[in-house]
Parts: C-alpha cells; structure tokens; sequence
C-alpha cells in the first residue's frame, strides 16, 4: 500500500507540473525590492513565484526536484519573469531564480538567450549541489548576453568558498538566518563582515535578506552593507513599486509623495549623509570596538572633538587601521564640495570615510566617500542600470 500511495502521490505531481507547463497563468509572480540603502532608493526586483493553488511554493519546488523536473518549473518562471522586463524601471535590475540544474537545460539556456539580458541578475539557488566547474559555460554564455550572477543564500547550504571562487558572482546574497538577531550576536557579524570583504575583493555587491526589525538595519547600514532586503523596507507585490513613507522614514529620507529625485537648483549638505558613529576615548578601546563591529570607531577627546579614525581591517584577521583626524568637513558643506575635498586627501587615505564636525570642532558623524559619489549621481537622476562594479563593502557607511 505504501508503495502505491507513493505512486499516486508522485502521480499527482506530476499533473499538477504538467498543468502548470501548459498554463503558464497558474503561477503568479511577484517583485520583491531589494533596496540601496545608502542611495535611498530601490535598486532591483526580485522575481518570486506564487501558485494559485493552497500549496506553498517551496512544496511546490521540492517536489519538482524530487520528480527531476526543476528545469521544467524554472523554465516557466524564466518566460514569465523576462516578459516584465520590458517595464523594468530604469536603472533598476531584475534578479530571476535558477537552479545550477537548470543551466544545463538547453530550454532554460535557450529561454534566457532569447532575450537581451542587460539588467537580468541570475540568482543561483540553493537547494541542489553540483561541481561548480560545470556552471562555467553557461554562465559565460549568459554573461555575453548581459545577464549577471549571483549566488544565494551565502553563507549556508551549498553557496561554499569553493562555489564563490569558482562562479566569480557579481552579486553574494546573506542568508537570512545569518541576519536574523545578529544585532544580539557577534559572531554572525563577523560572519556578515567576512562575506563583506569576500564581495569585496570579487569586485561583488552584497544583499542582506530577510531584514525584518529596525536594529537589524542599523547593524548592517553600520556595518557598510549596501544593500538590503526584507519585509521591513518592502514587501513583495505584483508591481514595480517605489519606496513609501515608512520606508523612506527608517532611512532617513524625505517622506514627500513622487521622484525621489531632487528637484534642479537644490543642494544637499554632508549633515545629510553623515552617520554618527560608535566613539571610544582611547585608540585601544577603539580598536578593539573596530574590531567587534566591523564599523569605523572615533575616539574623541573630553570635549567630544575627534582625534583618530579607527578603520575595520580590510583582511581576515589584519589589524584595524588607525589614522589621525586631519580632514573635517562642517555639516553644512556641500556634498559636492566635500567630495572634491576627500579626493584632494593622499591616495592612502582618499578613499577613508570623512569626519564631520560642528562649528565649535565637535563630532556630528562620518560621511562615506561612497556616498558622496552616490548622492552626486543621484542628484542628476542617473543611476548604473545594475551593480556590476560597486564595491561590495562601504567603508563610509
């Protein structure tokens, strides 16, 4: 009897898998934003998948997979996600999910070439393992097309070392099970900050997922995250949406209705971008909260005016930097004027977060070169159509 149930149950699935093959219309997706928080806006999409049955999807996964039909279910979730891409906003991208099974399917390949894949983020799943070797291929195909990868849930599963040195992915996402609480938890921010300084030395962004509590967002901004995902910012629907009032109130933005995108004439200040860090009164204790934290620490003196920077190492197990405050800028600086005055800096401390002081020399915060640059772009309503290139580790944030 159990092996006929077993049957019948494999059966089942086997319709179900075939009905939605034949209609496409069964499976609803959704867009869940994935936001840049130091932009303030949204970056990109990702495509998720719904069915209209009372089965959850994951089941719906699983199953594919144990029926050897994963290709078939994705294949379908590749058509439907690049027919919206047409109404992509601009200088947003579109992240869809594949398994690494998948890319050996000559119908999802073909599925996929079929389109110009400018601003299409291939999010390698993580629900099978295989030889990471055998992805190159497909993946070098893709990439010709403009397609860019990343590898999901890093940090758990099947998303190891070995993967990550192997596939070179433009994007790492943190599994959320590494972001729930770890304001409450050092060892996941050290974890958190060693993925950081992986993307970073790949050339990759970074995505925190499953963002869900205020304190988790103020850890990962600290900690130089660019970007983020979760229920707090946004939750998925079945637009392409904006941010709305709550979200741009947690991030510190105006909460006006309409283009984030400043009106001409209209110039923002460093106190807008500056971020008040963690302070210590001596190098020692600053050191040794740089460490904890993986945030810029100040050390200030008994009238709060900052004399050291001290600066996360830049490699696993290196030492914090330590640099004596000798650039400021005032909160009412403009942004562009604080930017032309962080490039006149060395070239070994250039790219070092700027500290921001009051008019009697207090400390107010640090503003990141990185943002900068960002709220110059932002300024002229131009930003990159995808994050191929941005540093995955902020320094400044």
């Amino acid at each position: 009897m159990a092996a006929a149930g077993e049957v019948a149950h494999r059966g089942r699935w086997h319709r179900r898998l075939d009905a939605v093959c034949a209609d496409p219309d069964a499976l609803r997706l959704v867009l869940h934003p994935v936001v840049d928080v130091a932009a303030g806006r949204v970056a990109g999409y990702e495509v998720l998948s719904r069915f209209t049955s009372d089965v959850p999807t994951e089941q719906w996964f699983r199953a594919a997979r144990a029926l050897g039909r994963d290709s078939d279910l994705d294949r379908v979730v590749v058509a439907g996600a690049l027919r919206r891409l047409p109404h992509l906003p601009p200088g947003t991208f579109l992240t869809v999910n594949v398994s690494p099974t998948s890319l050996a399917d000559e119908r999802v390949v073909a599925e996929l070439l079929a389109h110009d894949l400018t601003g299409v983020v291939l999010e390698l799943t993580e629900h099978a393992d295989c030889d990471p070797r055998q992805l190159l291929e497909p993946l070098r195909v893709l990439r010709d097309r403009g397609a860019l990868v990343a590898l999901d849930d890093v940090g758990t599963g099947h998303s190891g070392l070995l993967r990550m040195a192997v596939v070179r992915p433009e994007i790492l996402k943190v599994d959320l099970q590494l972001v729930r609480d770890l304001h409450h938890d050092l060892v996941k921010r050290s974890l958190v900050q060693f993925l950081g300084e992986c993307a970073g030395r790949l050339d990759a962004w970074i995505i925190a997922e499953g963002v869900e509590t205020v304190d988790e967002l103020d850890v990962l901004r600290g900690m130089g995250v660019p970007l983020v995902q979760g229920f707090l910012l946004a939750r998925p629907g079945t637009e392409f949406t904006d941010l709305d009032a709550q979200a741009r109130t947690l991030l510190h933005l105006p909460t006006a209705t309409g283009s984030s995108r400043r009106p001409p004439g209209h110039a923002r200040r460093t106190r807008d971008l500056a971020r008040r860090t963690k302070t210590d009164r001596t190098v020692r204790d600053a050191v040794r909260s740089a460490r904890e934290q993986g945030a810029p620490v100040v050390v200030v003196d008994g009238e709060d005016v900052p004399r050291v920077i001290v600066l996360p190492a830049q490699c696993p197990d290196g030492p914090p930097r330590v640099e004596t405050v000798e650039t400021t800028v005032a909160p009412e600086t403009a942004v562009a004027d604080a930017a032309a005055r962080a490039v006149a800096r060395s070239a070994a401390v250039r790219f070092d977060p700027l500290v921001c002081t009051d008019a009697a020399g207090r400390y107010v915060g640090v503003v990141g070169v990185e943002d900068l640059v960002l709220d110059l772009v932002a300024a002229t309503g131009a930003h990159p159509a995808a994050p191929a290139g941005h540093p995955g580790w902020s320094m400044g944030a």
